[in-house]
């Protein structure tokens, strides 16, 4: 038997309990799922960030894996969103925390990024920008008795279309399982992402950012990238290529080798 050395708990906190694993030790990384997900998109990157020298979190957010709901309600707007996982880093790291995130995880780094870059020691987002005008509303999908259709198209299209071309069974397996949260949760995580929008906003910003999005997803337009490093003060922008949507699931130690040189060369 090979037992995996990832530690699960829970903590109250924010008129709830959140589950988060978390590996290793050191400089702390908190690491942000995508919508409708949950910690378990990060099951292989954090050994490996671990093997590196660092102390990687992976937060099941409000309604979504293993934690609970706030009042019963989702969030439906990203900034306060963003706000509560941000006090959750502040409440479970005593350094200044590594925020990566993917997708609407991605999205909502920048969101905090904008607003508490002096407190963050670097920000990786995958897969969001500045602005991500991606889906229409989604509130009609948040009852299956309403879109009763809707989980079905999430594992039958949207998740495998979203990732890479190559993307093999067991891969694919995984991601349809991670999605299979509320239709609630899922439905309002993408308004969130949708209306998210900090453009205007990220000039102030001082810690390092690295922004990284799939060749092969077409949920972000590279135009969206360029504008969101643009108006960072020294971010770098990298395209992977052969990744779509969820690096960090698609080629975890590729992406474990970037995120430590990034921060390798950016931090002192």
């Amino acid at each position: 038997m090979v037992l995996e050395t990832i530690v699960g708990h829970y903590v109250k906190f924010g008129g709830t309990r959140i589950f988060f694993d978390e590996i290793g030790s050191g400089r702390p990384i908190v690491c942000i799922h995508t919508a409708g997900a949950n910690s378990l998109e990060y099951r292989e990157l954090l050994p490996l960030l671990a093997q590196k020298g660092y102390r990687v979190i992976a937060l099941d957010l409000p309604g979504h894996g293993r934690s609970y709901l706030i009042n019963d309600e989702p969030f439906r707007e990203m900034h306060p969103y963003a706000e509560f996982v941000w006090s959750f880093a502040q409440e479970v790291c005593e350094d200044k925390p590594i925020i990566v995130g993917c997708s609407v995880g991605g999205s909502m780094t920048l969101d905090i990024v904008a607003h508490h870059s002096e407190n963050i020691r670097a920000a990786i987002p995958m897969e969001g920008a500045a602005r991500t005008p991606v889906f229409p509303d989604t509130s009609i999908a948040e009852q299956p008795a309403w879109y009763p259709g809707w989980q079905a198209g999430v594992e039958i299209v949207g998740v495998p279309s979203s990732a890479n071309r190559n993307a093999g069974p067991d891969l694919l397996m995984e991601l349809r399982y991670v999605h299979r949260n509320s239709q609630l949760v899922m439905a309002a995580d993408l308004q969130c992402w949708s209306k998210h929008n900090v453009k205007g906003k990220l000039g102030k910003v001082r810690c390092p950012v690295l922004l990284m999005k799939g060749e092969e997803s077409f949920h972000i337009a590279p135009e969206l990238a360029h504008e969101t490093v643009k108006e960072i003060p020294g971010a770098e922008l990298l395209f992977l290529k052969g990744i779509g949507h969820y690096p960090m699931m698609e080629d975890p130690p590729r992406i474990a080798e970037i995120i430590a040189d990034f921060l390798k060369r950016r931090l002192t």
